[in-house]
């Protein structure tokens, strides 16, 4: 049941940022967007099917994935100008 919850979730996610793409952003920018929505999705669904075979794994990714998040808030500045 709660597998099921979690795949519910990220189609809601994932299919709405990829409906706003295509409302809000201009072609030229677009592709850029989805590749990085794709690369979520895949990750996210990593996770999903991670979380009930090894939990230990599952939360160090999470972890991981949390602090690079955390790491490219400050860093992304100096990375990508602006």
């Amino acid at each position: 049941m709660e597998k099921k919850l979690f795949w519910w979730i990220g189609a809601f996610i994932f299919g709405g940022l990829a409906v706003q793409v295509f409302i809000q952003l201009e072609p030229s920018d677009r592709v850029e967007a989805l590749i990085s929505i794709f690369v979520g999705a895949v990750l996210y669904s990593g996770l999903v099917l991670m979380h009930r075979r090894n939990k230990k794994i599952w939360l160090m990714s999470t972890g991981v994935l949390s602090a690079a998040a955390i790491v490219m808030i400050f860093v992304s500045p100096h990375l990508f100008g602006h």
